[in-house]
């Protein structure tokens, strides 16, 4: 089969799935086209894929599960048998159901899965937790499976007999967020709403940027990321609390888990 393009659809608050998914699209001989799901859009793309197109699915793992926010751009996803690979990146602690869970997501919507992948990165939240994962090994283990995933695709006529199995159970858990919400300093805060403009959830008021809507809050730290005037925050209460719990669950010479 001739392959046509390349979809990257990720989502990626802090880059780091970004990082990832980019490094394995790299190995990959075909034109990509990028659906950047981290920016709150109001009307949800249209993202129809053709099946002989080659599509890859990135996200971050938040509590063992896929983000709600990610899958609500589901409702106009769409493919035609279309060959998938699924990357998940998590903050080194487990990744549980979500590979799983993307799996099932994505089959229901026309996507044949040839391949899978769960890197661990650096934590979202408590950064020295796999701090500055992927380093310059990670990469190459990122690097193989685009490479991996070429051969696939070259070789292959069709995809029918390819069967991936990834570990989870479904049901899935319930789903859980860290409650960290971030606060703002108002001293510091010069209502110039790059947090507004960066919020993944649309959490933020665009009319008042110091606001924020705790329900609507994934706690992916995008905000604190994109605010130049550091204004915003965690508490260090909270923050401390956190690392003192991950410090027992995670650990950060965790390797990759590919699935072929």
């Amino acid at each position: 089969m001739k392959m046509n393009e390349l979809g990257l659809v990720y989502f990626s608050p802090t880059g780091t799935t970004r990082k990832v998914i980019m490094e394995a699209a790299r190995n990959i001989d075909l034109k990509s086209v990028s659906y950047d799901l981290s920016i709150h859009k109001e009307k949800k793309p249209a993202m129809q894929f053709k099946k002989n197109d080659l599509v890859l699915f990135g996200i971050p793992v938040y509590a063992g599960r896929v983000p709600k926010t990610f899958l609500e751009y589901f409702e106009n996803l769409q493919g035609d048998n279309t060959p998938a690979a699924l990357i998940a990146t998590y903050g080194c602690r487990e990744y549980e159901d979500a590979l799983l869970e993307l799996k099932n997501e994505v089959e229901k919507r026309g996507f044949k899965v040839i391949g899978a992948a769960a890197f661990p990165t650096e934590h979202s939240i408590v950064r020295k937790i796999g701090m500055s994962r992927p380093n310059k090994e990670d990469l190459k283990v990122i690097a193989d499976f685009g490479v991996q995933l070429n051969r696939r695709v070259k070789k292959s006529e069709n995809f029918d007999n390819i069967s991936i199995e990834v570990p989870g159970n479904d049901p899935y858990k319930k789903y859980s967020t860290a409650s960290l919400t971030p606060k703002v300093d108002t001293t510091l805060c010069t209502e110039c709403k790059a947090c507004a403009k960066a919020c993944p959830a649309g959490a933020i008021s665009m009319t008042d940027p110091k606001k924020t809507d705790k329900k609507l809050c994934i706690s992916c730290m995008r905000c604190v990321r994109s605010c130049k005037q550091r204004a915003r925050y965690v508490s260090t209460f909270k923050m401390n609390q956190l690392e003192k719990k991950l410090a027992k669950l995670c650990k950060t010479d965790k390797a990759a888990d590919i699935f072929m």
